[in-house]
């Protein structure tokens, strides 16, 4: 992507594929889905501090609220006066549209496109999206990976990189789309390889485009359909992360069709024994076709954890009563301690607890107090432990209510 290269070129460096090689079922039992973005709200900011996808690359910040992209594109944040980015019916859309803006390369096509630098990064494993393309002339969406450090091993060319894209699609040619390697290993053997996965109707709607990215190979799908396969250059070892983008073809520049691009959802997996599993989102399919997780685990499907709360009370006329929630869910229903302080009382619950900071509560319900200290029902909290482990020291509840507790879990 940094380079865009014509068609022509393209294949000339790499092997076209008009059909597919082999036709097969993606199997990903014994993998763990491990980023899920099924596009229920919108969260992108500029740096992704707080959001699960950042609009502005670092390295590419023009001005403000923009990242000067490739072909004639720059990429806008929502800042810049323009917002490129809507969810709808479980679907992103990214909308490019001629210069308006005092933001951007004056005279380029203002798009977005976002990315997970400082929010996701995995080494190996699947990536697939599932998107829709269109036929309009001029676009040109991308899926595709990039290293957190570019490599140069010793007496490699300097102006070649790592990337690896999944799928990269032109509006003015819907009979397929290409999916390329860009490695610094010296040609014939690498500087890029390139797939094109013949399909004429892949501007007529939602279709998945996977890469399977292990240590000996690297293997693309289109809709399940194994495209092709190259061995992994030995310079693609470490962590990369993912985008997503629209940008405007250069030879299409003055064109005054606006574009689009819809993308269903974005997932990752990992079959690496320290993979950690995560929670997949409610499933959203625009159009009611949801291919499914191909046998991988999401957290969802995960034996529960243990989360232990050590509990004691200041009795009077009877014992604390109080119910617990995990990230907002009410878990154990209504619980009463007799615990005392010296001899506090562990209630251990279930609770699917990924990777990640968790907000626990704990809800008094039946405080009661008469004037004294020693007329007063009071519930305490002495720790918190996910299996086993304590994630939270102690803390007091005097009145009814909820305390929320930020429990972080490794």
């Amino acid at each position: 992507m940094k380079h865009p290269m014509r068609m022509s070129i393209v294949v000339a460096l790499g092997s076209m594929l008009t059909t597919p090689v082999l036709a097969t079922n993606i199997n990903l039992t014994g993998y763990k889905l491990t980023f899920d973005e099924e596009f229920n709200k919108l969260s992108v900011s500029q740096s992704g501090t707080t959001t699960t996808w950042a609009d502005i690359r670092p390295s590419s910040r023009f001005d403000a609220n923009s990242d000067i992209g490739f072909g004639a594109s720059s990429f806008l944040d929502t800042a810049s006066g323009y917002n490129p980015f809507s969810v709808s019916n479980g679907a992103l859309t990214i909308t490019g549209v001629p210069y308006t803006v005092k933001f951007g390369y004056p005279g380029s096509w203002q798009s977005g496109l976002i990315h997970t630098a400082g929010t996701f990064v995995q080494t190996y494993g699947y990536f697939e999206m599932r998107a829709k393309f269109n036929s309009v002339p001029g676009t040109w969406p991308a899926f595709w990976l990039l290293p957190v450090t570019t490599l140069h091993p010793a007496g490699r060319d300097a102006s070649l990189w790592q990337e690896l894209d999944v799928v990269e699609q032109y509006g003015s040619y819907t009979q397929g789309v290409y999916s390329n390697i860009h490695t610094t290993e010296p040609a014939p053997a690498g500087v890029m390889w390139n797939f094109f996965s013949s399909h004429p109707e892949i501007a007529s709607g939602y279709h998945t485009y996977g890469m399977d990215w292990e240590p000996k190979t690297i293997t693309f799908y289109v809709d399940g359909v194994l495209m092709g396969s190259k061995p992994t250059p030995d310079d693609m070892t470490g962590p990369m992360y993912m985008l997503v983008d629209l940008a405007r073809d250069t030879p299409y520049k003055a064109s005054a069709a606006a574009m689009s691009m819809n993308v269903d959802y974005v997932r990752a997996f990992s079959n690496s024994a320290s993979a950690v599993a995560v929670r997949q989102d409610t499933i959203s399919a625009p159009d009611g076709n949801d291919p499914g997780l191909y046998g991988a685990t999401a957290a969802n499907a995960l034996p529960p954890d243990k989360l232990t709360l050590n509990m004691y009370e200041d009795a009077y006329k009877g014992d604390c009563q109080f119910t617990v929630s995990v990230d907002g869910v009410e878990i154990g229903g209504v619980l009463t301690t007799t615990g005392t302080k010296t001899a506090p009382q562990n209630f251990t619950l279930p609770a699917v607890l990924a990777k990640g900071t968790h907000k626990i509560s704990v809800k008094f319900l039946n405080d009661l107090y008469a004037g004294t200290p020693s007329t007063d029902r009071n519930l305490y909290v002495q720790s918190i432990l996910v299996d086993g482990i304590q994630r939270y020291g102690s803390a007091a509840l005097y009145s009814n209510g909820s305390q929320t507790y930020n429990v972080t879990v490794p």
